[in-house]
């Protein structure tokens, strides 16, 4: 979780990402972030996501779904 000026990022980090973590993220964890932290509730809330394993279509699902993702690349800058 980061927190900046209204606004609080929370992150769910796994090993591997899958459809169905992005799913329970985005429809069960993070509408009740407010409820957990009532702390928060004036603040603008974001998801992220992260994995060390992010195959390119679920990354692409995730992004769609209005979250933040996060994974390794290799040197070159590239998906791993």
């Amino acid at each position: 979780m980061a927190v900046d000026e209204g606004r609080v990022l929370v992150v769910k980090v796994k090993n591997k990402l899958e459809k169905r973590m992005v799913n329970e993220f985005v429809e069960e964890r993070l509408p009740r972030f407010k409820e957990v932290f009532p702390e928060y509730a004036r603040y603008r809330v974001q998801g992220g996501i992260g994995a060390l394993v992010v195959k390119e279509d679920v990354g692409r699902y995730a992004e769609k779904a209005g979250l933040y993702v996060m994974t390794q690349t290799d040197e070159r800058g590239q998906h791993s």
